[in-house]
């Protein structure tokens, strides 16, 4: 990981806990917007003042994608009250390597996500974790489903949980596509024997992925 990556990394966590959250996403959005950025008492906000240089310095378009990203991040998370957020301070002080080492790694799972959707869903994960609603190991395991999970398949994942009407058609393939993200537990019972077969059940982590991610409730079974 490179200097610019750690320090980025750093910048971000203290931007989540910091008050100026909001002013944050003002101007994540205008350094997307515009090279020419004017100088501004936002440019003390940590994330922003590193990205204002990044995008003085002329920006590529994977980097001006990232800055669109964050914007989303931050915006879903600044429904998060302060006092939730500044508790991150506490558990990830300034100058500690796991206060680098959670920044990069939020950096990076922004950075692999393929749909303009899916930073406002890892923005309710980690809105989860903040708040103590899950651990750091769910959170992370949200993350990687996230990034595998094809967005268009959300009714197909929702119908198997829920199973009402109406019915969506659901063949077997896509049933093993979610399974290939882990929202999905493949049972082997009876598999390899004379008319076993394998089959596909529901996950702790797919229930948590559709309640924290889309607010679904009231699973089958």
């Amino acid at each position: 990981m490179n200097a610019k990556k750690s320090s980025s990394g750093r910048a971000l966590v203290r931007t989540v806990a910091s008050n100026q959250l909001g002013d944050a996403i003002f101007d994540l959005a205008e350094v997307a917007l515009d090279q020419n950025l004017a100088e501004g008492l936002l440019k003390d906000v940590p994330i922003v003042g590193i990205l204002v240089k990044l995008a003085r310095a002329g920006h590529s378009i994977s980097e001006e994608l990232l800055i669109r990203k964050l914007a989303r991040f931050l915006t879903d998370l600044n429904t998060v009250p302060h006092q939730d957020r500044a508790k991150l301070l506490e558990q990830y002080p300034d100058t500690s390597d796991e206060q680098r080492v959670l920044g990069e790694n939020l950096l990076l799972a922004l950075e692999r996500l393929d749909d303009v959707k899916k930073p406002a869903i890892l923005a309710r994960f980690f809105a989860a974790y903040i708040k103590s609603e899950i651990d750091y190991l769910t959170f992370t395991r949200l993350s990687r489903a996230l990034e595998k999970f094809n967005l268009e398949l959300l009714p197909n994942l929702r119908w198997f949980y829920i199973r009402k009407e109406p019915i969506v058609n659901t063949p077997e393939e896509i049933i093993h596509e979610l399974s290939l993200t882990g929202l999905v537990t493949v049972g082997l019972e009876g598999s390899g024997t004379l008319g076993g077969s394998a089959g596909y059940r529901f996950s702790d982590l797919g229930k948590t992925f559709l309640l924290i991610g889309f607010d679904v409730k009231n699973f089958a079974g």
